[in-house]
């Protein structure tokens, strides 16, 4: 959720305990029934129930649509669809790119079929955070055709902060990772094997 739907929240809660306690100091709940105090309350308490639900559930697919399957010579991102590429930047850096210009909208691709990729690895990111060194540049720039190649700009976005994990699919074999740098790493040591 964004910031100022979270401040709203506030906001209603604040006036929703301002109104309560009101409704006490006038002496209505002599006058009402209680009954509608407690449906109020309960109304206040389903109310809070699905906004926690909503924000879960749109955190858990935006972390689905963060997912990206690697396999020879291509990548897969439920957004973006099959994408492939030719190329010698480091498939840290391709990923990060694709990431990097997520919409998060509700367009959705399916996974191709196994003789049309085969997926090696995915890396499920569950935080992703880019320094863009130039701001204005780097909005513009829309996402290459070819994933391997820069983004448009010298100046490209480092991740600054990086957290998931890395699942091979043949072993199921999770490889937790809280910095690019421990990503590096892994995607290192799965080329070594690769080779």
């Amino acid at each position: 959720m964004k910031k100022s739907n979270w401040i709203i929240l506030a906001v209603l809660a604040v006036a929703a305990g301002f109104f309560l306690w009101l409704w006490y100091y006038l002496g209505f709940n002599f006058v009402d029934d209680p009954f509608d105090l407690v449906l109020a309350v309960v109304w206040w308490a389903v109310v809070v129930v699905l906004v926690i639900g909503i924000h879960t559930a749109e955190k858990r697919r935006q972390q689905r649509v963060r997912t990206v399957f690697v396999g020879d010579g291509a990548v897969f991102n439920s957004e973006k669809g099959l994408m492939s590429f030719e190329g010698t930047k480091p498939m840290q850096d391709v990923v990060a790119s694709i990431l990097e210009n997520l919409k998060y909208d509700f367009t959705r691709e399916d996974l191709p079929e196994r003789d049309e990729f085969d997926a090696k690895y995915f890396i499920r990111t569950k935080e992703f955070d880019v320094e863009k060194k130039d701001e204005t540049q780097a909005e513009e720039a829309p996402l290459p055709a070819d994933p391997a190649q820069p983004s448009g700009s010298a100046d490209a976005s480092e991740p600054k902060k990086w957290t998931g994990e890395v699942v091979v699919v043949e072993t199921k074999e999770e490889r937790p990772f809280d910095t690019p740098e421990e990503l590096a790493a892994i995607l290192a040591s799965l080329d070594q094997k690769a080779a």
